[in-house]
């Protein structure tokens, strides 16, 4: 109950720092349309009604990211093991967070970093001298960055720790690939969440021209969130594919003793000769076509589907604003 009251009271902080720098952006003239899309107040307002909705989601995104994943990883690491699921999300909760709050300090200084730079690079603060008030306006340009580059800290936190146990604790066999769907499910979440804070940045395009710095930033985010996301599925893939690896070249061994010492007793004896060592011998054969055939990447065809339909989603969430940006234009 306690923990219900505690997410209660966080999400009402999301809320609240919406709401209230939403109102003061609009109150203080910076929320407007029909400007020229390439002119400093069309970057204005497209700025004023994105970001606080940028820095909420992201708030709130960071979190989920650690809990969700907490979740779905500890059904693979409790897998074969006695020790009971919900504390197993519980030590990878505390490890995920507790490495998180070790890096606040550095994202916060390289969220600054970059905010100033991109800032000044784009000329932004050219005005401040005649209107002030534009002040309050690029200060959220530093809450904006923290909070998108913690998100995208978050994701890196939780594939460390894919990376770091994934070796040493991972105890899914061979033919048990089903197990691995709640890697898939993390994935799938977690990349939905980077998809709708995508989508959110991309209703700036309503308002302004798209400069080469915003496109650049972008692919490159984009590039950076599909890289981290899709890892694990990586990760889990090459262990699983170095477990089958072992297992062929252990059989392949087996049976090259067996023949050979088949034929280094008589020339003339046959295999066929031996009914248990053929029997043997053909079970292994079959055991080795059974490992060859068995798939090594942890991916369903409805979850395969699922990620595509996200890939194309920021996709059609830029084309689709570009096509109320013109319809807002002729209606104006």
């Amino acid at each position: 109950m306690l923990k219900g009251v505690n997410e209660l009271i966080k999400t009402k902080l999301y809320l609240v720092y919406l709401l209230t720098f939403l109102t003061a952006n609009a109150a203080l003239g910076f929320i407007s349309f029909g400007l020229d899309p390439s002119s400093l107040a069309a970057r204005d307002s497209a700025t004023a009604l994105t970001a606080p909705f940028l820095v909420a989601f992201a708030w709130w995104a960071h979190r989920q990211t650690v809990d969700k994943s907490s979740v779905y990883l500890s059904f693979l690491l409790s897998h074969r093991r006695k020790k009971r699921r919900d504390k197993v999300e519980a030590r990878i909760r505390v490890i995920i967070s507790e490495n998180l709050r070790k890096s606040f300090f550095p994202v916060f200084a390289l969220a600054v970093f970059l905010a100033c730079f991109y800032i000044l690079s784009q000329d932004i603060a050219d005005t401040l001298g005649d209107e002030p008030k534009r002040t309050f306006l690029i200060a959220q340009a530093i809450p904006m960055w923290t909070t998108g580059l913690f998100f995208l800290a978050a994701n890196v936190a939780v594939l460390r720790f894919i990376k770091r146990h994934l070796r040493k604790h991972f105890r899914v066999r061979l033919f048990e690939i089903e197990h691995l769907r709640p890697l898939c499910m993390l994935v799938l979440h977690n990349f939905f969440i980077a998809s709708v804070y995508l989508c959110i940045f991309a209703v700036s395009f309503i308002f302004i021209t798209v400069t080469t710095a915003d496109a650049f930033l972008l692919i490159v985010f984009s590039l950076i969130i599909l890289l981290v996301l899709f890892q694990p599925i990586f990760e889990v893939h090459n262990v699983v594919a170095d477990k089958k690896s072992k297992a062929l070249e252990r059989i392949n061994e087996v049976l090259k003793k067996e023949t050979l010492e088949t034929y280094s007793k008589s020339a003339t004896r046959r295999l066929v000769d031996s009914d248990t060592k053929l029997q043997f011998i053909s079970d292994l054969l079959t055991v080795r076509s059974e490992i060859e055939g068995a798939p090594s990447w942890p991916l369903t065809l409805p979850f395969a589907i699922k990620v595509s339909f996200l890939v194309f989603l920021p996709l059609l969430s830029w084309t689709g604003a570009g096509l109320v940006s013109q319809a807002i234009k002729q209606v104006l």
